[in-house]
């Protein structure tokens, strides 16, 4: 039996996340009130970071790491909370994730494949 690269770093953020949505709900008084601070429509969020990915110089060497960093942005700002974005240490969050997306070579070589997929517009972000 093999572990699942994925399953062991969703593991990983939701231990993480779990502390900063701590911090989040504890500097705003409630959840809800980041809560609704935060919604978008799904359109109006999916067309922004569609301009963010589009805005990213094409001569930019680093631009795939880029792409799908905006969309792990998106991604776990869909799944946990648009006040997760104004976390200090979210940005510190996301380095260690994409490092340790990194470090497995078949979640690397998906990391590759997405961030070409993002930059060709294949795949639309949350």
């Amino acid at each position: 039996m093999t572990i699942d690269p994925a399953q062991r770093l969703g593991a990983a953020l939701r231990t993480q996340l779990a502390g900063i949505r701590a911090r989040s709900t504890a500097r705003a008084g409630t959840g809800e009130r980041a809560g609704v601070a935060g919604r978008h429509s799904p359109h109006s969020l999916s067309a922004a970071l569609a301009g963010r990915i589009a805005a990213i110089p094409p001569e930019d060497a680093d631009r795939p790491r880029k792409a799908v960093r905006i969309y792990l942005e998106a991604e776990l700002a869909r799944a946990f909370g648009a006040g997760l974005l104004n976390d200090p240490g979210f940005p510190a969050m996301l380095d260690a994730v994409q490092e340790r997306m990194q470090e497995d070579a078949q979640t690397a070589g998906a990391v590759e494949a997405l961030g070409a997929l993002l930059l060709a517009g294949g795949i639309k972000p949350p």
